[in-house]
Order: C-alpha cells, then structure tokens, then sequence
C-alpha cells in the first residue's frame, strides 16, 4: 500500500533573519491556545469553538460541543474567570475487533478560559446544553451593572 505525504517545503526549514524569527513568535501564540506549531502536523486549533457577546446585564458565551455529554463538561467561575473544561471520548476505542479506518475527530481532554472585563453574579450563573452546544448565561454583578440616574429638577 503506498503512503502519501504532504509536501511542505517550509516544515523544519529554517527561513533565516526576520522570517525565522516570525515563524518562533507564531509557533509560541499557537502553543499558548493549546496548538502546536507551524512546522508540525498536530496543530488542531482551538477547542471548543465559542461566541462571547455582551448583553446589557449579562455575558452570554455558547460553546461548540459535539459528541460530548453534559456529564463530561464542567464549567467553573472565580470572580470573573470562566472556565470550561471536559473530555471528548471515543466509544470503540476498547471494542475488540474494531479496525480503524479513518480519525479526524480528535479526543482528549480540553480546558478554555475566560477573562470577563466585569465580576459575575455566581448565584445566578445560568449553563444549558442542548444539541452539542453549551450556553452559559453569566450575569454582572449588581455593582458591574449600567443604572439609571434619575434628574431632580431644583
């Protein structure tokens, strides 16, 4: 059976001067957001996907969880750090007789977190999982909350 290989003229290359330099700065970014480096084939970008928008009393952050049950993800909040974190398995790995044809799904253990620009209200930290997708509703603190100040006429 013949291998096929990715040409990558660049891989393990050294490109000298700046460009070197550049490919070091980009390897430690990706290494920093859990990847590998631009010369290696394992890089697999960020896991899980997310969208992180604000609402007016409230920091709404959805996580892309396919294939992972709600059992296997834990979200934990120190002031105004949320962290995700979790495990995605595989069923067949311990099957006997299961010949692996193909894996592009990666498994393992993830962990993201997130630094909130305000301080959440912990007692009413919302987090729902539904169709491979986790929600987190994370509300402000009283004190991080935008009020209205009424104008007394004198």
């Amino acid at each position: 059976m013949a291998q096929f290989s990715l040409y990558r003229p660049w891989a393990g290359a050294s490109w000298g001067g700046p460009a070197d330099q550049l490919r070091q700065e980009v390897d430690a970014v990706l290494h920093r957001f859990g990847g590998g480096t631009t010369s290696s084939s394992s890089w697999r970008g960020v896991f899980p996907a997310v969208n992180l928008y604000e609402v007016a009393d409230a920091y709404v952050l959805m996580a892309e969880l396919p294939g992972i049950d709600h059992k296997d993800i834990h979200v934990s909040l120190e002031r105004s750090t949320v962290t995700i974190e979790g495990e995605r398995k595989i069923d067949y790995a311990n099957q006997e007789g299961v010949s692996l044809h193909r894996r592009e799904r990666q498994v393992g253990s993830f962990r993201r977190a997130f630094e909130l620009p305000a301080l959440i209200d912990a007692d009413k930290v919302e987090a729902v999982h539904q169709n491979g997708v986790l929600m987190l509703r994370l509300p402000k603190s009283p004190e991080d909350q935008p009020r209205q100040i009424s104008v007394q006429a004198s």
